[in-house]
């Protein structure tokens, strides 16, 4: 009965089990005969129409990426993802696209975008092929804009990371001049663009985002207002510069992570220009006009609130910070996290904060935000102390390694690591098959999936280096604790018991420091050899004493 239900759908099943009581099976007598060939054409007809419509359904909802199909669509119909990095290390990218393809219902309206370097964009092309089989990539790369917009940009300290200072960290305010000469699907008709960090994970339809009203706004992005407008731009500064712009202070910021954008509306305010201005700004003024970042401050005050405000799901942030700060701290407390609660998650409190941070919003977000230090592709298999994030509820059939569970105020909080949750959409192993024939372009498809291969595995063999080097460490460390003569031991820092002779001349004063080096070569059970930073006979040799001849230092004690 449930069977014929879900071909037939229920009223047609019993309407034909009404007419056929004992299933549609033919009965004794011949007055039953007539009715099994009905019944039968019946449920043949209406499992054959069930089968077209799933066909259809199927074929509406996962259309092949790289069928000529998509292609034939207007350019509007198509939503426009751009990434812009300059990172040898694609990983980053492939999770974002993966986790954008995996999360949405419309991946076949999808058209990614990768701007970088001449040298890199041809890695990355063969690269995709084979870790994003299916998926609609275009790659570009034009060195003549890159250098145009690295002439603009200035780097000082109070900036931040030297990364920042890179041209493709401004890429996303020049993606039209970019676009338009290599692209295939994106023209002068294209109304929009999406640009996301390479350092994020989708859980979230973006199409979603691209069909939003923008009510005229240039852009759309997530407002921050745990972080205001002062602690980016220096007023001070900002007060001796001729300009007619008006700045609150107190008003919120917005995260770039990801960002909408009106192609006309954003060209007809000229905010590229407003940008350069800004930067231009930065470059004369005598104080710092802006801290604590590069691109993110002059795009704020270009834009100076005008832009569509997203939903904050589409950025929870900090996945990949090292600790929370004081205030921070303040608002988990508020949110009834107590020490317990803390150190069951890994993480520990200091004077200034907490280490590491700790993500609440990742149980409903749309848009994991991995910035900061802590990136996953960067940390050991075997660190610790890592960031931790509220299980995200789209993920939560899949089996972590490791889940913490915590109850506040009666409501109980699954945790995991949230490294592991960016690892999800990561395979290291590329996919690998002999090309279908012998002909050019089967040589040339081979040759793209071993310079794949050859990258892949040049991850691989990084990782592994990475771990001899940390055993080689361990390794050494453990040699050094090897307890000498008098309890010492190898590399300890120590300082002369009193004045010490060699052959009746004092060569070493009371109290004067040294390393030291090991065991004496002739009497290993009895002396130490240490190096003393000054000898009275200005001599740099080390020096065999007895245990009692030297004491732990200062300094040594402390540690």
């Amino acid at each position: 009965m449930q069977l014929l239900r879900a071909f037939m759908g229920y009223k047609q099943a019993e309407e034909c089990l009404l007419r056929c009581p004992h299933g549609c099976l033919p009965a004794d007598g011949d007055l039953m005969r007539w009715r099994w060939p009905a019944c039968a054409l019946t449920i043949v007809t209406a499992v054959s129409l069930w089968l077209t419509a799933s066909q259809l359904h199927v074929s509406q909802s996962a259309v092949p990426l790289d069928q000529d199909s998509s292609s034939s669509s207007a350019p509007d119909e198509f939503i426009h993802l751009c990434i812009c990095s300059d990172d040898s290390d694609f990983r980053p990218a492939v999770v974002a696209i993966r986790s954008a393809v995996a999360s949405s219902r419309q991946a076949h309206r999808f058209v990614f975008h990768l701007v970088t370097t001449p040298e890199l964009s041809v890695r990355f092309s063969r690269a995709a092929k084979l870790q994003l089989p299916g998926v609609r990539i275009e790659v570009h790369a034009d060195e003549e804009i890159q250098s145009a917009i690295q002439s603009r940009i200035e780097f000082r300290d109070t900036a931040g990371r030297k990364g920042l200072a890179s041209a493709f960290n401004f890429a996303p305010f020049y993606l039209p001049l970019f676009l338009t000469p290599s692209s295939e699907t994106f023209t002068s008709q294209t109304r929009r663009l999406i640009y996301f960090d390479a350092d994020i994970v989708l859980l979230g339809d973006l199409a979603e985002v691209f069909d939003m009203d923008m009510e005229g706004k240039p852009c759309a992005a997530v407002p921050y207002c745990n972080q205001k407008m002062q602690k980016y731009v220096n007023f001070n500064v900002l007060k001796t510069l001729v300009t007619s712009e008006t700045i609150d202070p107190s008003s919120c910021i917005a995260n770039r992570g990801l960002l909408l954008i009106d192609v006309k509306a954003w060209a007809d305010l000229k905010l590229t220009e407003s940008i350069e201005f800004w930067l231009e700004q930065y470059r004369k003024a005598d104080g710092e006009l802006w801290v604590g970042g590069m691109s993110q401050p002059p795009w704020l005050l270009a834009i100076n609130g005008n832009y569509m405000q997203l939903n904050a799901d589409w950025n929870c942030n900090s996945l990949g910070r090292h600790s929370m700060g004081n205030l921070e701290v303040a608002q988990l407390h508020s949110l009834g996290f107590e020490e317990d609660h803390l150190t069951s998650l890994r993480v520990e409190t200091t004077s200034w904060g907490v280490v590491p941070y700790v993500v609440t919003c990742s149980n409903s977000a749309k848009l994991l935000h991995y910035n900061g230090a802590m990136k996953p592709w960067l940390l050991d298999s075997d660190t610790v102390q890592v960031p931790v994030c509220t299980m995200p509820q789209a993920l939560s059939e899949y089996h972590f390694n490791w889940v913490q569970e915590v109850e506040i105020l009666g409501v109980t909080y699954t945790f995991v690591t949230c490294s592991e949750i960016w690892s999800l959409f990561l395979a290291d192993d590329l996919l690998y098959s002999e090309p279908v024939n012998t002909t050019a372009e089967g040589v040339e498809e081979l040759q793209r999936r071993e310079d794949a291969k050859t990258w892949a595995n040049k991850i691989n063999a990084d990782r592994e280096k990475r771990q001899k080097d940390k055993e080689w460490r361990e390794k050494q460390l453990a040699e050094r604790r090897k307890k000498l003569a008098g309890g010492y031991y190898t590399g300890q820092t120590i300082q002369a018991a009193h004045d010490i002779s060699v052959r009746g001349k004092i060569v070493v004063r009371k109290n004067c420091e040294g390393v030291v080096q090991g065991p004496s070569l002739n009497h290993p059970t009895e002396r130490l050899n240490v190096l003393f930073k000054e000898r009275r006979d200005k001599k740099t040799r080390s020096i065999n004493v007895l245990p009692f001849e030297v004491k732990p230092s200062d300094k040594d004690k402390e540690t």
